[in-house]
Formats: C-alpha cells, sequence, structure tokens
C-alpha cells in the first residue's frame, strides 16, 4: 500500500518546483522509509531545475537530508526506528572491486544496489516519478536502501546533519581522500559555495600551510577566512589575471587545488596554477560532453596531475562518524555554513536565495508550515 505525500516536484526543466501529492511505496527488505526533517540546497538541484544537467520528469530532487527513521524493510539490520540518518548518492555494493580497493563512489554494482522491481514513487495517475540519485528528498519522506544511509548522533541537530551527505562529503572528502593534503602542502580552493567552502574547513583540519579561496565574490572571500583561509583572491571575468594574481602569491605554484564551481575555465585554471608534482582535484559538475584542455608539457614534464573526485571520493559509512567527531569537538564548523532556512513551501525562494553573496547553505525545513 502507497502513503500519500506532499512533494516538490520539477515538471519541466525551467520551471520552479510544483508542490504536489505523491504516493511513496512500502520499504522493499534492503530499503528504509525516513521522515525528511531537512535538505539542503545543493547546486546539483540547481542545474537539473535549470535544465544544464539532464534528468528525466517529473522528478523529485533533493539529496543532502537528514530525517528520522520511521519504518524498515525486513533484511535491514543496521537502522532501526527512530535513528536520525543521513543520506548520500552515492550507496555502495561493499564487495566490488572499487568498493574493496577503497573506493565506494566508484562502486561497479551502484545500480543493482539501487534497484527495486517497481517505482519508489508515482503520482495520483499512476505515474512514475524519479527520484534524484535514489532519493528524492523534496518530500515529507523518502525511501532509500540501507546502503545509502548512515545514523548520527541524536546531538548532531538536523539542520547540520544534512550537510554530511553532500557538501560536507564532497568537500572534506576531496581533501581527505581524494587528494591526501598533508601539513606540508599548499592548497588553493577555487569556488567558495558550500563545497569550496568545506574544502577549506578540509585542508585546515589536514593542516594544510596555507590556503588561499579564490571567488568572483568578495563577500565569499571575506566568510572563507572564518573558515580557515589564510589567502583570498578575487577572481575577474579574465582567468589569465587571476592566474597571474595566485602566481604572485604563491611564485612556486601549488601542490594541491580544488575546483568547486563546475566550469571549464577553473577548472583549467586549478590546473595552470600546480607546482611541479602538484595534483588539481575538480569536484564540479559541468554539463555532460564538456571537455578541458591543459597544456602536454606542464602534465608530462611537471609530473602534474588532473584529476576528478566524484563526491570527494568520500567513504561516506565511516566519514560520517569522522565528521560529528569533529563537529561536536568544535573542528569543523557546520552551524555558521548554514545562512538560511526556509518553510517546505518556500524551497523556489531558497533557491532564488542561492545568489546572495553571503549565502553558503540554505537548508529546508519540512517540518515547519509557513508562516
Amino acid at each position: 500500500m502507497r502513503t500519500p505525500i506532499k512533494a516538490a516536484v520539477l515538471g519541466k526543466a525551467g520551471e520552479p518546483l510544483e508542490l504536489a501529492e505523491v504516493l511513496l511505496d512500502e520499504p522493499a527488505d534492503h530499503e528504509v522509509l525516513v521522515r525528511t526533517e531537512r535538505v539542503g540546497l545543493c547546486h546539483s538541484d540547481l542545474h537539473y531545475i535549470t535544465g544544464s544537467l539532464p534528468i528525466p520528469t517529473p522528478a523529485i530532487l533533493g539529496h543532502e537530508v537528514a530525517g528520522l527513521v520511521e519504518r524498515v524493510g525486513a533484511a535491514v539490520t543496521r537502522v532501526a526506528p527512530g535513528d536520525r540518518v543521513v543520506a548520500t548518492v552515492t550507496p555502495a555494493c561493499g564487495l566490488c572491486r572499487s568498493c574493496l580497493r577503497g573506493r565506494p563512489t566508484q562502486c561497479m554494482r551502484v545500480d543493482q544496489v539501487r534497484a527495486r522491481p517497481r517505482p519508489k514513487v508515482v503520482t495520483r495517475d499512476g505515474e512514475e516519478v524519479q527520484v534524484l540519485g535514489g532519493i528524492g528528498a523534496f518530500a515529507e519522506a523518502f525511501l532509500a536502501g540501507e546502503a545509502s544511509l548512515a545514523v548520527v548522533p541524536s546531538n548532531v541537530p538536523p539542520h547540520v546533519a544534512c550537510l554530511l551527505g553532500c557538501c560536507v562529503s564532497t568537500g572534506v572528502g576531496a581533501v581527505v581522500h581524494g587528494a591526501h593534503v598533508t601539513p606540508d602542502d599548499t592548497v588553493a580552493v577555487i569556488g567558495c559555495g558550500g563545497v569550496g567552502i568545506a574544502a577549506i574547513q578540509g585542508a585546515r583540519l589536514a593542516g594544510a600551510r596555507r590556503i588561499v579561496a579564490v571567488d568572483a565574490v568578495a563577500g565569499k572571500l571575506e566568510i572563507a577566512r572564518r573558515f580557515g583561509a589564510t589567502d583570498a583572491v578575487l577572481a575577474g571575468p579574465d582567468t589569465v589575471a587571476v592566474r597571474t594574481l595566485l602566481q604572485d602569491l604563491m611564485p612556486d605554484g601549488f601542490t594541491h587545488t580544488v575546483e568547486a564551481v563546475g566550469r571549464r575555465q577553473t577548472a583549467e585554471l586549478a590546473f595552470d596554477v600546480l607546482a611541479p608534482t602538484g595534483t588539481a582535484t575538480i569536484l564540479g559538475l559541468m554539463p555532460p560532453g564538456e571537455r578541458l584542455s591543459i597544456p602536454a608539457d606542464a602534465l608530462v614534464y611537471g609530473d602534474r596531475v588532473l584529476r576528478g573526485a566524484y563526491m570527494g571520493a568520500n567513504r561516506f559509512l565511516t566519514d560520517v562518524e569522522m565528521f560529528t567527531d569533529h563537529y561536536v569537538a568544535g573542528r569543523l564548523d557546520l552551524d555558521a555554513m548554514v545562512t538560511g532556512e526556509v518553510p517546505f513551501e518556500h524551497v523556489n525562494e531558497g533557491f532564488a536565495a542561492m545568489s546572495d553573496p553571503a549565502t553558503i547553505r540554505i537548508v529546508v525545513d519540512v517540518t515547519r508550515e509557513s508562516a
């Protein structure tokens, strides 16, 4: 039997989300039904809304989520009703070659892990509604496989817990697991949104001796300094001028750069300012088919590395415990990353607020009615 719930549905790319009643299925054996508490608004969601990233519609977006477990399937053993959980779009089987080599975000069986015999969500007319990343959290409740969920302690409130599922996993994960930053490293973080700020905090936790924030908005740079950036560079439209500023600041180049924007120009900039043997880690999602151009001589003669780190190459189920310990100890500032909360009915206004220079993360309170 399906449960009626309210969801914010993307009917067509380029149009606002619409609140509608949909029908949520019962949990399958390895699934968990979670009542949504908070959802962070991610630029990935915005890319699907604008159409720069494709998704079949109708669809329920939202993936950076915290909620309370309401019901579990017959084969679920790791979570229980009443647990607060956070979700990831990269569940892992734990058995394939990628998982066994410590690369769960590249799980070779992820489609099998997500597979189920019938749609999770349908409309009142029986039409299937797609759910982003196997989650679809812009709803009063969602279904997720047990492999997609990590339990967080009750002393981690939902408005910050939700960040662990995406921007913190991606930003901090990229530094810890992707780049392996050490106290001897110099790091430039290009883009100071939620993921970039998380990467700056990750570099600070890793002890990097120099952390340079790069953004086109001066206000973002002031915020970045509060989270651990030692230096800041204001980026203009001319990437050559930005490269010159970064080279003046670090003439020998950076041992690590992290790109958290999702543009070809900023990804190429991340490579251009590397020191010999340095690594550029690209996190920003780009439109399908986008290509990068890098100088071959700098790549080969300088032993430089250009790499991706999908979702920060995180190890979600163990990383969440690490993140929560750092948060509780005051070493990872999640509270200051939440720069606004909106009720569920105002989710579209929340996306509009993402353009505010002071915004790091807008969180939707699914439990709160609008005034």
